[in-house]
């Protein structure tokens, strides 16, 4: 029932995916969401842990983008030292950022992955652009609100995600 929702892969944190694996099944585009995968809700700038692993993608071959449901003044803040492309008031799960953000990088769906802390924004804007979808655990428990109303039914989601990975489905 809630299969149209699940991530390809689902890990503890951005900092435990395995890169070596995606760069081997030519992934060139890394888009992720910045509250709450990145940074912590609320952020001001990237702590320098995440600056480290956004060098290391560059330097591993990515391109690397921000896509942001947040406003202008918060992605800036985030992103003005890593100056990575980056779009703000993305309105995901609508796909329509996204995909402009996948056309001015000429990026395809075949070699792009979006990394995200929720299902029905991150993972399902990646699941209507037909990308692979990597799903994190949220970095702090504050939110704002509408987040809160979502994590609920996303916890639905998540407990057949992981049913099905128990019963052999698979997970990285």
């Amino acid at each position: 029932m809630f299969e149209k929702f699940f991530p390809d892969h689902y890990y503890d944190s951005v900092f435990e995916i395995p890169y070596r694996q995606l760069k081997a099944s030519n992934i060139k585009f890394i888009f992720f969401d910045v509250d709450n995968t990145l940074a912590e809700f609320n952020f001001r700038k990237p702590q320098e842990r995440t600056v480290s692993l956004l060098k290391r993608l560059g330097k591993m071959g990515f391109t690397v983008c921000l896509l942001t449901n947040n406003g202008k003044r918060s992605l800036s803040r985030f992103n003005k030292n890593l100056n990575l492309p980056a779009y703000c008031q993305s309105l995901k799960p609508l796909a329509g950022k996204a995909r402009k953000a996948m056309k001015a990088l000429d990026a395809t769906p075949e070699s792009s992955v979006i990394i995200g802390d929720q299902v029905l924004t991150d993972i399902w804007c990646g699941k209507k652009l037909n990308i692979k979808t990597i799903l994190v655990k949220p970095l702090s428990k504050k939110d704002i609100w509408t987040v809160h109303l979502k994590r609920g039914f996303e916890g639905l989601i998540l407990k057949q995600y992981k049913k099905k990975i128990e019963l052999g489905g698979d997970n990285g």
